[in-house]
């Protein structure tokens, strides 16, 4: 495509390499989310323990915290991001397939695990895709590629329930590798400027860490990871087959919750470049705890559509503005290590949701989790963003 584009000479190649890395971007996403809306309750079907399901969704965020650190700092000491990019593409695309021939929990939680490993290739795909812009475009970078996520997902879980229609569990899976092996194929066209090597040290890391630009931005991920993962892509289908809706109902309800968030970057990256980011964390945060509110008390499937149309909208508007903030004053060498330790604390939060989420859900039921989490979100994400105000970090 890309090719194409040059050779007409209707864009220069720098756009035409951040149009290809969007679409890498966005099959990359499919491979991993293809199959997620109905992933619960497929697991669900060889066990009726919510923990056990719970803990095999974890495995994704636990992988992903393992994993994304290494990758930042593997991409900043070769200065080069394409090999390890196409490797973590290729995880995806295997733990899918191990997924779409599984029949039993063993094969369903590594392939949820290979594909955690994989979701750690998404800091080296902002890091890269970043320096195809200018310095102070940074917002700008973080919600166009995160846009391109977004988008990616909410096609592939709005396709979900009618794969199953017309294939079975089987077919979503496996659709989900052939996208993996689409991305490495475009990735291989796409030249990428070689930085010099990085070496980073564990000082180095230390220092970035105590940065409280980007230590509290992390933070406040956390928070909003551990909610988004124990309701959204944990218990959610769940909770809507316990009130009668089926594979097609349960795609749509992730696929609402994904448009909503893909929404809100469009909106960010066209109205919000210039906007405060305590601003917007204090407007948006009461909202999302309000989404998971709804659809703990709605009584219907309509207040489940609504409650995670308000959790996505809130999530998307949040999300860039904390990338963005945590690399805004980071030197352009150390940006992949930056954007690795953001993503690696906030992985912390998508291995707790769900993990924790399921021993709750096991204990009180579903509706109180829902309502736990959205109590307790809300007042962390007020404090870490206090703090940045308080240490002039925002």
């Amino acid at each position: 495509m890309f090719i194409y584009i040059e050779s007409t000479g209707l864009m220069s190649t720098n756009n035409a390499y951040k149009i290809s890395f969007l679409f890498v971007s966005f099959l990359f996403w499919m491979s991993i989310t293809l199959y997620v809306p109905t992933l619960p309750t497929y697991i669900k079907t060889l066990t009726d323990d919510l923990s056990t399901v719970g803990l095999i969704l974890s495995l994704f965020g636990l992988c992903m915290a393992l994993i994304r650190l290494p990758m930042g700092l593997a991409g900043d000491r070769i200065g080069w991001g394409k090999p390890i990019i196409g490797f973590g593409i290729f995880l995806a695309t295997l733990g899918a397939y191990i997924m779409g021939r599984g029949n039993s929990l063993g094969m369903i939680a590594a392939g949820r695990a290979l594909a955690g490993f994989s979701a750690g290739t998404w800091v080296l795909l902002i890091g890269v895709f970043s320096t195809f812009f200018d310095f102070d475009q940074a917002v700008l970078a973080s919600s166009m590629i995160n846009f391109s996520a977004s988008f990616s997902r909410m096609i592939s879980t709005g396709l979900t329930g009618y794969l199953n229609r017309l294939g079975g569990y089987s077919l979503s899976y496996y659709l989900a590798s052939c996208a993996g092996l689409l991305a490495i194929i475009i990735l291989i066209f796409i030249r990428e400027e070689r930085r010099p090597p990085e070496p980073v040290s564990l000082k180095s890391i230390r220092t970035l860490l105590r940065r409280k630009d980007i230590l509290f931005p992390a933070l406040i991920s956390i928070v909003m990871h551990h909610a988004d993962y124990a309701v959204t892509f944990g218990f959610l289908p769940i909770r809507a087959q316990q009130m009668g809706a089926d594979d097609v109902v349960k795609g749509m309800l992730l696929c609402t919750n994904i448009a909503s968030v893909t929404a809100a970057n469009l909106f960010g990256a066209l109205f919000l470049k210039n906007a405060r980011p305590q601003s917007v964390l204090y407007v948006a945060a009461p909202f999302f705890s309000a989404g998971i509110l709804i659809t703990a008390a709605g009584s219907s499937r309509w207040t489940l559509f609504a409650g995670t149309a308000v959790m996505g909208f809130s999530f998307g508007l949040i999300y860039p503005v904390l990338i963005g903030r945590t690399i805004r004053d980071i030197d352009r060498s150390q940006r992949i290590t930056a954007i690795g330790i953001h993503q690696t604390l906030y992985s912390i939060g998508s291995f707790t949701g769900p993990w924790l989420g399921g021993i709750l859900a096991d204990l009180l039921g579903i509706r109180v989790m829902f309502m736990a989490t959205a109590l307790a979100c809300l007042p962390l994400v007020y404090l870490c963003t206090h703090i940045l105000i308080r240490e002039n970090a925002v």
